[in-house]
């Protein structure tokens, strides 16, 4: 048992371990630029679920992180045994915590917040949530992964460019709601995402989407726009008048007896059929040409229908994870900083870490 304590106390271990972490690391990164394929989808799951699933299935790939991992267990056993070593031999030497050096304290503290840190990292690999291509449209909202209270509200999507056509902007309003009631606004940008309670929300990409129809009535001296929505399929007009879809043919031909239908799946003649009523009465229906609108108005009580294009919607893709370890890291990173800042820079105590060096 003393052996086993005083290998895992040795300074050579510690240097060792370091000298074959930073090895395997290096050797991970070459592996990542030319496995692409293998080590793709690493960051699109919880660590662990994809370790012991693609990792698996790939160890030509992967096998230096499962090495890296027995190293990293190897060297936080290390740091503990050390730290417990240290403060033991502190204690037994002073009678009382105003005489143990501060140099020694600040030492541990590096040490506690470098532990912490691990801890954090193995709570966010083996438990929380990563879900990519959320599609969010303006105005809309989608629920939170796992969770019956949360969801998210894209208020308002603006992407701009510059005249060469590079990203100025992508920045997306959200809204966090709990029961329907906003949470927490914030506009995520590119490394700047949404955090609430261990819930990060990034935005990746966007787009824009087809959602209306627009027609154009005109006749009788006047005109109007209608839009007829693709959730909905119809629309009543300012006249009275009801549209409703039908049929979507991509490419429009009629047979021998006139009937239409799609002569190859290609879209290159696409046609929508539209039903025209007033009140309950039908009045006529037919087929607008897309492509070539003017040329197939759709007449009825001395009014004509026009096909004027379509209504885009924009959306954001977004990437909504969960890690129940973030605090967990950050409060360990910060106990390392700050203990490094004092050990460096408290005075009297930089010259006597350089004395000890020489």
């Amino acid at each position: 048992m003393k052996n086993i304590w005083k290998f895992f106390t040795s300074t050579r271990l510690a240097v060792g371990l370091t000298l074959l972490i930073t090895i395997d690391v290096l050797i991970g990164t070459i592996l990542l630029s030319s496995s692409s394929k293998a080590l793709g989808t690493i960051d699109r799951k919880v660590f662990f679920d994809w370790l012991f699933g693609a990792g698996l299935n790939n160890l030509a790939a992967s096998w230096w992180i499962f090495l890296l991992l027995a190293l990293l267990v190897l060297f936080a056993l290390n740091t503990v045994v050390c730290t417990v070593d240290s403060i033991s031999v502190m204690l037994r030497s002073g009678r009382g915590a105003a005489r143990i050096k501060s140099r020694r304290i600040l030492s541990q503290a590096i040490h506690l917040g470098f532990i912490i840190g691990l801890l954090g990292h193995l709570v966010s690999s083996t438990s929380g949530f990563r879900t990519m291509n959320n599609r969010l449209l303006e105005g809309d909202s989608i629920p939170v992964p796992q969770s019956s209270e949360l969801s998210l509200r894209l208020n308002k999507l603006d992407v701009a460019f510059t005249n060469r056509g590079d990203m100025l902007r992508m920045d997306a309003y959200l809204s966090l709601l709990r029961d329907k009631k906003v949470v927490r606004d914030k506009v995520v940008r590119l490394n700047e995402p949404l955090l609430y309670q261990g819930n990060a929300v990034y935005i990746t990409h966007h787009g824009k989407t087809p959602e209306s129809m627009k027609f154009k009535i005109s006749g009788k001296g006047a005109q109007e726009i209608i839009k007829i929505k693709f959730h909905k399929g119809s629309v009543t007009s300012n006249r009275g008048y009801t549209f409703k879809m039908g049929r979507l043919i991509s490419d429009f031909a009629r047979d021998n007896k006139g009937e239409a239908y799609s002569a190859s799946k290609k879209l290159q003649n696409p046609a929508l059929e539209v039903k025209i009523y007033k009140g309950e009465k039908f009045l006529v229906s037919g087929w607008l040409l897309l492509k070539n609108p003017d040329k197939t108005p759709l007449a009825f009580d001395g009014l004509k229908l026009v096909f004027s294009g379509l209504d885009y919607k924009p959306y954001a893709v977004l990437t909504i994870n969960k890690d129940p370890g973030t605090v967990i890291v950050l409060s360990g990173s910060l106990i390392f900083i700050i203990s490094l800042i004092l050990l460096l820079f408290v005075k009297g105590e930089a010259m006597e870490l350089v004395r000890r060096q020489t």
